[in-house]
């Protein structure tokens, strides 16, 4: 798939969220990214919210203080930085 593809998914899913932009740990994903960071924000984004909220339990488990601050900053499943965090980390402890 190339990049342009790529990019064309992540705009969709964005949309489907209700989204204007997903944020990695040094700051909102776009072209400047390599296709694989840009991967992991598409399997994110297509992750049910049943499944991130499973991924938030892990997060509790391993880290409730991030738990504490992610649930106390309003609708964390659309927060630009909170889905793709509670993702990420989930996916490196299941790991």
């Amino acid at each position: 798939m190339t990049k342009k593809d790529l990019m064309k998914r992540l705009d969709e899913l964005l949309k489907e969220k209700g989204m204007y932009k997903i944020e990695s740990f040094s700051g909102a994903i776009s072209w400047n990214y390599n296709k694989a960071t840009i991967s992991n924000a598409i399997k994110c984004l297509e992750a049910t919210d049943e499944e991130i909220n499973d991924y938030l339990t892990v997060v509790k488990l391993k880290y409730p203080n991030i738990y504490k601050t992610v649930v106390n900053n309003g609708n964390w499943l659309v927060h630009s930085h909170n889905r793709y965090a509670v993702w990420g980390m989930a996916k490196s402890v299941l790991a």
